[in-house]
């Protein structure tokens, strides 16, 4: 974040003299104090529509003073040079203060650095309390996210290769990303029944995947060290799988080209949506993360509706994540009791194999339609996107009829 300081020498001035003309220097240009300890002050300037204010700290010691202006707002650069300016401006209040303040000030401001630091005692007490409350439900401190890293690195290598393959950056070649395993229905319900879990780790250009991967990111932060890493895996693939069925049911009469990780990314936060409706997770996590994710899943399915998003994936993630949620939100309590429900992942898995079988075994496209697709496919030069896509679009046609 964005900084200045700058520091004044002193000869004789003791320890609380100088935090004691720093609070009054704090007060007489109108910034908040919200801490103090031996040594420091730490406040904030004041907010108005063109600043949401910076963090301001005055550390004394017995031969100077040292202030320090930093952007906490998440501010990458401080162009109009705030910082800079915080720190002449404390520095010439405290000069012109000092000159004039009295010893009954000094003594009242004494008294309040005192209390301020009892309360900023309180306050941090308080602070690792919950946090050693939300780290124990949560694991926040005692996991990595090794399978988090290892799903995105996948997705990125993968990406590469097909990008090398010469599926695009930015302008996917359809023919390349059915190559490669999109779930595509007259393929997929014809025997490439894998296409159900490989669609999910490629995507249509750069930042179809770079969108897709921060919001994994945001996610596993909580979900992976909460769920451990054999939950957290089973979730996310099987969420990803049933995602990709709903979508396959949903475009039946009008088959689309179809890949990406959303769907398995949607389940994972439907699953955190179900956890955090129950109480395993402490409320202060609880209420912030409610509304974010609430606000994330609204805006994104709205956003899907504008149309070239796949929104039945999403839907299809996020619900199967919700009831995984829930079945990990009972094993979970039973583990927290010492009880073990080894029924609860076997029957996930078992579940999502069986209703993907039986929706394919109902499903199936006839193989004649699908050799006429793989002829095409056979016959297509994967540089020719245009020549592709007008050979694609047909196949589209014909399956409507």
């Amino acid at each position: 974040m964005p900084k200045s300081e700058r520091s004044i020498p002193f000869e004789n001035n003791d320890l609380e003299t100088i935090l004691a003309t720093s609070l009054e220097t704090f007060n007489k240009l109108g910034w908040s104090v919200q801490f103090a300890n031996e040594h420091k002050l730490l406040g904030f300037t004041t907010k108005s529509w063109g600043t949401k204010g910076q963090q301001i700290i005055a550390t004394a010691s017995n031969n100077e003073l040292n202030i320090e202006s930093e952007m906490v707002n998440g501010e990458s650069f401080d162009i109009a040079g705030k910082n800079k300016k915080n720190v002449n401006t404390f520095l010439d209040a405290y000069l012109d203060i000092e000159k004039n303040v009295s010893q009954e000030t000094l003594k009242n401001n004494i008294e309040k650095i005192i209390e301020l630091r009892l309360q900023s005692e309180e306050a941090i007490k308080k602070e690792q309390e919950e946090f050693a409350e939300i780290d124990k439900a949560m694991n926040l401190s005692t996991s990595n996210l090794y399978v988090t890293y290892a799903i995105i690195a996948i997705n990125v290598l993968i990406f590469i290769l097909m990008a090398i393959n010469g599926a695009g950056l930015f302008e996917a070649n359809s023919v390349i990303h059915l190559k490669w395993g999109s779930n595509f229905g007259p393929l997929t319900t014809s025997g490439d029944w894998w296409r159900l879990l490989t669609s999910t780790f490629l995507h249509f250009g750069i930042i179809h995947l770079l969108m897709n991967m921060y919001c994994l990111y945001m996610v596993g932060v909580y979900l992976e060290p909460m769920l451990g890493k054999v939950k957290y895996t089973i979730a996310y693939l099987c969420s990803g799988l049933l995602a990709s069925l709903v979508s396959l049911w949903w475009h039946s009469s009008n088959p689309t080209n179809s890949a990406g990780a959303s769907g398995a990314i949607f389940g994972m936060y439907g699953l955190f949506l179900a956890l955090l409706t129950t109480k395993l997770i402490p409320q202060k996590v609880r209420d912030a993360q409610l509304k974010s994710i609430g606000l994330f899943v609204i805006y994104n399915l709205a956003f899907g509706m504008k149309g070239g998003v796949d929104n039945s994936a999403h839907i299809g993630g996020l619900v199967s994540g919700f009831a995984i949620g829930y079945l990990f939100a009972i094993m979970i309590k039973a583990e927290k009791n010492g009880k073990k429900l080894n029924w609860v992942l076997p029957f996930i898995i078992i579940g999502t194999l069986s209703i993907s079988f039986a929706y394919l075994n109902q499903h199936q496209t006839s193989l004649i339609e699908r050799d006429k697709i793989l002829a095409e496919l056979k016959q297509s030069d994967f540089k020719d996107n245009d020549k592709f896509n007008e050979r694609y679009n047909e196949v589209i046609e014909k399956q409507k009829l």
